[in-house]
Order: structure tokens, then sequence, then C-alpha cells
């Protein structure tokens, strides 16, 4: 099989995924989790992408319902030092002593927490266990789909899956995006990662909101 009919393979199985809107989230243990939406991935440094700066009109307006639903938000951002071991596999990015770690204007005022991480998986964050604590549903929005988004949904149903937890992580797949360059194809590493989602238990859907 070729690239181009991968893509199609692909986009043929993400059109198949359910349709879903967030107002059918119960309130009561959801938790919507933006990653990574940060000046330094929308708007400038090494790492801003304008494909993850694009998903953030539609974020907002996510987002604007899920706060009509009353529903918990928190956010987790990158936020490094100059000695970061990440840094060694990636462009400097997000130090903590400039702006990029800081959210994205469009989204920063639906936070009600927010998470600071210094590696790819925002599952080890300092204080992710706090706030997942009776959680039974948990929304992931942000970037990258296929390095951020993807460890923490992966770790997460493995974690709840070890405890025998009936945790539902769920992934709306037009409010993910990662960033095209050389040797990484946004389209393709996109439909990969959302691909090795729905393989692993994660509910993967389309985001169809009904107004």
């Amino acid at each position: 099989m070729n690239e181009k009919e991968l893509l199609q393979q692909l986009a043929d199985e993400m059109d198949a995924f359910p349709s879903w809107d967030p107002v059918q989230l119960n309130a009561d243990g959801t938790l919507v989790l933006t990653i990574d939406m940060n000046k330094g991935f929308t708007q400038s440094g090494a790492l801003s992408s304008p494909r993850v700066k694009a998903i953030l009109p539609r974020m907002r307006e996510f987002l604007e319902t899920c706060r009509e639903k009353g529903l918990y938000m928190a956010a987790v951002t990158d936020c490094h030092t100059p000695e970061s071991l990440e840094l060694a596999s990636y462009p400097v990015h997000c130090l903590d002593d400039s702006d990029e770690p800081e959210l994205a204007p469009e989204i920063w005022e639906f936070q009600q927490k927010v998470l600071i991480k210094n590696s790819t998986n925002a599952f080890f964050a300092p204080g992710m266990d706090r706030l997942l604590e009776g959680v039974s549903t948990v929304v992931l929005v942000g970037c990258c789909t296929d390095i951020c988004i993807e460890q923490f949904a992966l770790t997460l149903k493995a974690w709840a899956n070890q405890a025998d937890s009936p945790l539902n992580v769920i992934v709306p797949r037009q409010l993910v995006e990662t960033y095209d360059a050389p040797g990484h194809p946004a389209e393709l590493w996109n439909g990969l990662a959302l691909h090795t989602l729905a393989a692993n238990g994660v509910s993967v859907v389309n985001y169809l909101p009904a107004k």
C-alpha cells in the first residue's frame, strides 16, 4: 500500500467514527482536558504550527458549550528550563522565562485549573493524580495528536485498565491537531495516531455539534 492509499484508508476510517456532541456529557465525573494549546504551539516559537492555531476557533466554541454544561475544564501546558532533558529531542520551546507556556488567549478563560508539564506525557504532570480523582470520563483536546495526545490517552487507558476501571477517554478528532514538517506529514501522522487510539479503546469521535 502506498502513502496515498494509506491516507485514503485512514480518511475513510475517520469518517466512520461516530458523531458526537458535548451536550451528551454529564457534568458529574467529566473532565475536559486541553493539552498544550499555548502560545508556543499556536503563535510563535520553534514549535508553533499554523495547523494547531487553526483549530482554536472551533475549540473555543466547544469550550463555551462545555462551560454552559457546567463541565470541569483544565489545561496542561509545556514549561521547560534550559536544562530540561526533553530539549535534547526537540527544538528549544516553551521556556519558563518566555510567554510561550501561557495558554492561547482564545481558550485561557475557560480553564479552572492549569497544570505544568516538563515532558511530552501530561499523565506525569504534578497534580494530575488529584485532577483525575473521581473522574469517569476524560475528553482530550489539543496538540499534538501523535505525541502529547497519543501518549496521555494511551497511558490513561492503560492505567485505568490495570485497575479494571471503566474510564471513558474521548478524543474528538476535529479538536486535535499535529504539525507539518519535512519527514512529518501532518495528515499521515494525525491519521495514524487516531487509528492507534481507536485500536486501544479510546473513543475517537467526530465533533459535530447540533447548533
